[in-house]
């Protein structure tokens, strides 16, 4: 029995705000009527301003030590293809494990359910992104000690260590629950969205970070050639 129109009525957008607050009605609207586009544009704009921000903190630090920094163009595109590589990558594997355990899905609705946890992960980037555009001063009180050490000073390693060690470990903080949080509703919502156990949900869930770790140390190497073919 379909929904009445009103109850239809922006469900892309209720699912992106309920994935975040109440992901179960989020998972029927993904298994319902898979929204994607939304989830992309905002995906990548999430990205897109980590991106920015880690490139601002990090100039800024070169800039004030004198340094200069030249955005190696060639890399930030390979970087924002990479998205929809690993989007397609994580839907088609997606797919496939719930065909295996017996599962109901269609590749949209694995590429809504792949994009609307993601946003997870986006929201944890820009928070560490912004976490680190304030420890710009740890690198440059690092930058000093080395050349109070090159004067003849004792390099602060242990003063440099206690101010920067708060920033890191909150840095890490925000990764692991950032995962957590992703692993979980991955597992629900593989449950949810293709009509498995919540074991078998959670099954994907772990065999889906397997292979996304293994594209990631791919594309890893990958970004390691453009940037070395981007160098003069």
């Amino acid at each position: 029995m379909g929904e009445p129109p009103e109850a239809s009525r922006h469900l892309w957008f209720k699912a992106l705000i309920w994935i975040f607050t109440a992901p179960r009605k989020s998972f029927v609207v993904i298994r319902e009527h898979h929204p994607w586009g939304a989830g992309l544009a905002l995906g990548i704009s999430l990205m897109l301003l980590a991106g920015l921000l880690t490139a601002w903190w990090f100039g800024d630090a070169m800039e004030s030590i004198g340094d200069s920094l030249e955005i190696p163009y060639g890399m930030v595109s390979f970087f924002f293809a990479a998205i929809p590589l690993a989007l397609l990558f994580e839907a088609l594997v997606l797919r496939l494990l719930a065909a295996a355990l017996k599962g109901r899905a269609s590749i949209e609705q694995c590429l809504s359910l792949a994009l609307h946890i993601g946003l997870i992960s986006a929201v944890g980037i820009v928070a560490r992104s912004l976490l680190r555009t304030t420890q710009v001063d740890g690198i440059l009180d690092l930058q000093r000690n080395i050349l109070d050490r090159e004067a003849g000073s004792r390099l602060d390693l242990i003063g440099l260590v206690a101010d920067m060690a708060p920033g890191a470990i909150l840095d890490l903080m925000i990764h692991s629950f950032a995962f957590v949080w992703s692993f979980l509703l991955l597992g629900l919502g593989a449950a949810a969205v293709f009509r498995l156990s919540r074991s078998a949900g959670f099954a994907i869930a772990a065999i889906n970070w397997a292979a996304g770790k293994v594209l990631e140390m791919g594309l890893a190497g990958l970004a390691v050639v453009a940037m070395t073919a981007s160098l003069p």
